[in-house]
């Protein structure tokens, strides 16, 4: 264990430990790219990368931000062959999800737009974990740690134990009085109900795959309402603890509890997550602020995604205009 479990997750000890855990997942990633790297290209290839890649040449493999951004948003990466080592192909496209997605946390804790939360720092070590398992990094028995940490199992005070009571043997001729033999269903069943015919009934069942619904002038107008900001226009409020994922089918789902929006609240969930993919249509991580502004990560930065009412939202998530 390189970082120190706390004791009491007050806001203090949360941020020292999310800043501890980017700063180790850095190291590991680099470590583990660094050791790929040297085997198939020698000792000296960051040197040798920086003289002959123009995008390399101030390249520092230990910034967080800089190793997430090459390897997430750089399609002609020269450090994603490692990855390839581990991960296989068709788990390719999830995983860089997972890595841009930490790439946005990053930015988030760093700026301070995170409440300073035990949810907030599960939310983080799950993602974590995600990205560090399939590559074996050390960061994983860190993240387990804290994980265990904030989830300890309730102790529950034993119970004790009553003795089991021995049935007493029944009395076989009161059994025989009371229990009489039916010769004909016809003599306690009226003769409509005995003469039923059953006829079987055949259900065509259709499975049904779901797809972005559809969504009109109308309805775009109705959920933008009167917008004041433009789309990826960086959000620098404060962030709530709730995240969220917005599936390429509009579904959104919480991370949390992984409920999706339509089943908490069908009215609406179409229909904006309709409207969220035609503005995001790669979907990824969002986040909410207190007023319901929706953000996503674009480039380098929360940006803004939509605005969104208390009942159009998953229950108890927003409380705006509530002491």
């Amino acid at each position: 264990m390189r970082i120190q479990v706390p004791t009491d997750y007050s806001e203090d000890n949360i941020t020292v430990t999310a800043n501890a855990l980017f700063v180790h997942f850095a190291n590991d990633l680099s470590s583990f790219i660094n050791a790929f790297m040297t085997t198939k290209h020698g000792p000296t290839w960051l040197q040798n990368l920086k003289v002959e890649d123009v995008n390399y040449r101030n390249f520092n493999p230990k910034d967080p931000a800089a190793l997430l951004k090459d390897l997430a948003k750089y399609g002609s990466s020269k450090l994603r062959p490692a990855l390839h080592s581990k991960i296989e192909r068709g788990f390719m496209k999830s995983y860089l999800e997972d890595l841009d997605a930490l790439l946005g946390e990053r930015n988030a804790w760093l700026h301070r737009q995170v409440q300073e939360t035990e949810a907030e720092l599960l939310d983080l070590v799950t993602t974590l974990l995600r990205v560090g398992k399939p590559l074996s990094l050390p960061i994983v028995e860190d993240c387990i740690a804290i994980q265990t940490s904030i989830l300890a199992p309730v102790v529950v005070a034993p119970v004790a134990a009553e003795p089991i009571k021995v049935p007493s043997q029944p009395d076989v001729q009161a059994v025989e009085d009371v229990v009489q033999p039916v010769q004909d269903v016809s003599e306690i069943l009226p003769a409509d109900i005995v003469n039923v015919e059953v006829v079987e009934i055949e259900t065509a069942v259709t499975k049904v795959v779901a797809e972005p619904e559809a969504i009109s002038v109308s309805e775009i107008i109705q959920i933008a309402g009167d917008e004041t900001s433009q789309i990826g226009e960086e959000v620098k409020e404060r962030l709530l603890s709730h995240s969220y994922v917005l599936h390429l089918n509009g579904d959104i789902r919480d991370r949390a509890s992984d409920e999706l929006l339509v089943d908490v609240n069908p009215g609406s969930a179409q229909s904006l997550g309709a409207f969220l993919i035609s503005r995001k249509p790669s979907g990824g991580r969002i986040r909410i602020t207190e007023d319901g502004t929706l953000c996503a990560f674009f480039e380098e930065k929360w940006g803004y995604l939509a605005k969104v009412k208390p009942e159009d939202w998953f229950p108890d998530h927003l409380h705006i205009g509530t002491n």
